[in-house]
């Protein structure tokens, strides 16, 4: 079993990926006699999986691109934990597969034998342009005297019925954790059945290897999640007076187009959103049914099947997928990404128009509470860079932790360039944007208002605040640093003010004070809207220079300390 998910409809779409992994890597491997990559890819579903919108949005895109060595086997039991689907599911599941594209055929009895079974699934695997779902009649709890209920759902038999089932099969009711001679003699001989064909693969590998040794180089790295030695010296560098400023969504592109060609692993795409959010790799084509080597997926506007396909391609092995759409829609994956996070998949996720500086569209789409939504899951590496050396460190950062998804959160706005920014300082999460040894007060920003709090620190030092000035593009590694690097840069007893155009939850561990949001957001032009909230460099000058005072002869609160138990 290679995938197990818990929520449902997760399954089913992780199996979209692992499919979407299994054609292109065929396409891209196998030569003449050497088919290396060939497997079908199943998934065993229920009526659950299939009412949840995620596995809608999966089974569309599959039926578009034509997986046909995808098969599903739908357990049609009509049980949910309610009660029948009848309370809430009556769809025409026949129907809506086939307007997907899907071949779907039935099974309506399998309580007296399998053959019917079987013959559906070689049909299956006959259809090659389709994906197949297999409509399978069942009872739920069949042989107990729960069969066809909700009982047998959610609760366990209990001792009296579940002897009850036992003897119905024929079997010792007194016994437990038994296995009948007959049923492990049955199990040996599936196993050295294949066995036998791992064996006849693994020589096939093996000439392979020998026939296209580069080959099978490179799938050794790629399975073993490994990176060529010098893929990060082909990060792009940015010198200060000679490139324009520019929005860290396009150093986002320049980041991934200089790595992609280095990285065949690295797949993916957008929500039907790739104009805004700049992810079109240049080396490659799309992947479409009938161009199975493309690189890039046209998910269409389906950010949770997105994410969830992206695990699935994650499972298959080889793969390093990165999805994108707008930060705020993280929210419509955020089940997948959780699920992600779960299970060490390093997704890289590319997140657009990161705060209410994307402008007029409106507080619909202004990420007001999504940064620290994503930064509370646990193994997420949430990341919003503030020029073109922060966002090069974060991709670094992203492709070198494949057990850890990453959110690349980047701006629609330009950003301002961080002289003292580079590689080797955003990737330890934070630094001093702007240095001060004896600081009055310090600010911290993350993305594009670092470039605030620099201009505010000027302003600060013609009337005598010395202010440091720190970046923190990432929280999370920030705190994994050594202790006295984290002192040495946040020393905790200086008044401390965080600026970031987001919630402030979270800010309050690093700083005595927030400029940020605690409501939604309005429609406008981004540097009206900034200036409307308190995001100038004014606002910060006043807002230190009270703190200053506040602070003036009296303790600071060290956020730093830390329990000695």
């Amino acid at each position: 079993m290679e995938v197990s998910t818990g929520p449902l409809g997760q399954g089913i779409s992780n199996a979209v990926g692992m499919a979407i992994g299994e054609k292109h890597m065929a396409a891209k491997y196998n030569k003449e006699g050497f088919d290396i990559f060939n497997n079908y890819t199943y998934v065993i579903c229920g009526d659950g999986c299939l009412q949840e919108g995620v596995s809608s949005e999966a089974s569309s895109l599959a039926g578009h691109l034509g997986l046909g060595k995808l098969i599903v086997m739908y357990d049609d039991n009509k049980i949910t934990i309610d009660g029948s689907t009848d309370l809430s599911f009556t769809e025409d599941v026949k129907k809506r597969y086939e307007s997907y594209g899907w071949q779907v055929l039935v099974v309506d009895d399998v309580a007296l034998g399998l053959e019917d079974l079987r013959a559906a699934v070689k049909e299956a695997q006959a259809e090659t342009d389709k994906p197949t779902i297999i409509k399978i009649r069942t009872a739920i709890g069949y042989g107990s005297s729960k069969a066809n209920s909700h009982s047998a759902h959610g609760a366990p038999l209990g001792e009296d019925c579940l002897a009850d089932t036992k003897t119905f099969y024929g079997l010792d009711p007194s016994k437990k954790f038994h296995v009948d001679e007959d049923v492990a003699e049955a199990y040996k001989k599936r196993t050295a059945a294949v066995e036998e064909k791992r064996t006849a693969w693994d020589e096939l590998y093996n000439k392979y290897a020998a026939s296209f040794p580069d080959k099978a180089k490179e799938l050794k790295r790629r399975f073993s999640r490994g990176l060529p030695d010098d893929v990060f010296s082909k990060l792009p560098t940015f010198e200060i007076g000679k490139d324009k400023d520019q929005a860290s969504r396009k150093y986002s592109n320049f980041c991934l187009n200089s790595v992609a060609p280095e990285l065949p692993e690295l797949m993916g795409g957008s929500a039907d959103l790739t104009p805004s959010n700049l992810t079109a790799l240049k080396c490659s084509g799309d992947f479409q049914k009938d161009t199975p080597g493309g690189r890039y997926l046209r998910f269409g506007v389906r950010e949770h099947g997105m994410a969830a396909i992206c695990n699935g391609l994650f499972a298959y092995g080889a793969f390093r997928p990165f999805c994108a759409t707008f930060l705020n829609f993280a929210g419509y994956a955020l089940g997948s990404i959780r699920v992600a996070a779960l299970s060490k998949f390093g997704i890289v996720y590319i997140m657009t128009h990161d705060s209410i500086g994307l402008g007029e569209d409106g507080p619909t789409h202004q990420p007001v509470e999504m940064l620290e939504s994503l930064r509370s899951m646990p193994n997420v590496n949430v990341m919003r860079p503030g020029d073109s050396n922060e966002t090069a460190a974060a991709y670094k950062v992203a492709l070198s932790t494949p057990e850890t998804p990453s959110v690349i959160c980047c701006s629609r706005s330009t950003v301002k360039t961080i002289p003292e920014s580079s590689i080797e300082k955003a990737e330890k999460g934070a630094y001093c944007a702007v240095e001060e040894a004896s600081p009055d007060v310090i600010l911290i920003a993350s993305g594009s208002e670092v470039g605030i709090c620099m201009d505010a620190a000027e302003g600060l030092a013609k009337e005598g605040v010395k202010a440091r000035v720190v970046s923190m593009p990432c929280q999370d590694i920030f705190l994994a640093q050594p202790l006295q690097y984290q002192k040495s840069i946040l020393p905790g007893d200086v008044p401390t003010l965080s600026v970031e155009a987001s919630s402030i939850y979270g800010w309050h561990r690093f700083s005595h004070a927030q400029i940020g949001l605690n409501r939604f957001g309005k429609s406008g032009n981004g540097g009206d809207l900034f200036n409307y909230f308190g995001f100038t460099a004014e606002n910060v000058i006043d807002k230190c220079k009270k703190m200053v005072t506040f602070y003036k002869g009296t303790p600071v609160p060290n956020l730093m300390a830390k329990p000695t138990f």
